[in-house]
């Protein structure tokens, strides 16, 4: 731009003396140069045309910003909430099948419950603010002799919070059938070894009976 200034009244002599009329005053030269200065410093260059950002681009950018942040925050959040549930859902599983296992084993005796806590020992973390109940039902099959047992585990929450929960069912020989076989069994046996220990003692007095003197 110095250059173009320097040469404007260059040029604008050059014009002059080509037309054949006298050069114009020291003056006039000096408001040609002013002019073209102005011109010069008004007119941007051609190269930077169209860089700068109106305020309707920066304001679309900064809408896209905040709605893309705003989804990306309900992401992480849908994430943490799924990744807790799956947590619970491992631990409640894990639970009822222990307790199935401990009434198929015979360990527990398969009588109805309702909601009976867990000890803390049996939890994955003992420090569970939430707690986890446990329920059993009993209900009569098709088959004879076998019954189904249904266990659920849940948490300790009200109904309206919807605590997680994990139900399994599973036929078994029917707990009373059994006890009334073995009770029977035991008194035949006991009644045999009676017979048995009253059929031995006849023998011994008969056959001391029958010995001579």
């Amino acid at each position: 731009m110095r250059q173009t200034l320097r040469q404007a009244p260059i040029r604008l002599a050059r014009e002059v003396v080509v037309r054949g009329v006298p050069p114009p005053s020291p003056s006039l030269r000096r408001r040609a140069s002013v002019r073209l200065a102005n011109q010069a410093i008004a007119r941007p260059p051609r190269g930077r045309r169209g860089q700068a950002f109106s305020l309707l681009e920066v304001i679309l950018a900064l809408t896209i910003l905040g709605v893309s942040l705003a989804v990306l925050g309900e992401l992480a959040r849908w994430g943490l909430r799924h990744a807790a549930y799956s947590r619970d859902m491992t631990q409640a599983q894990l639970l009822c099948e222990s307790k199935m296992a401990e009434i198929v084993a015979g360990i527990s005796w398969p009588e109805p419950a309702a909601s009976v806590p867990f000890a803390a020992e049996d939890l994955l973390d003992p420090n569970d603010p939430v707690g986890w109940v446990y329920t059993i039902e009993l209900a009569e099959t098709d088959q004879p002799g076998l019954v189904a047992v249904a266990v659920t585990v849940s948490q300790n929450l009200p109904p309206e919070r919807k605590p997680v929960q994990c139900t399994l069912v599973r036929w078994i020989p029917d707990p009373g059938l059994q006890s009334y076989d073995m009770a029977t069994e035991a008194a035949a046996e006991a009644l045999q070894n009676q017979q048995s220990a009253s059929s031995g003692s006849t023998n011994v007095r008969g056959s001391t009976g029958g010995t001579p003197p």
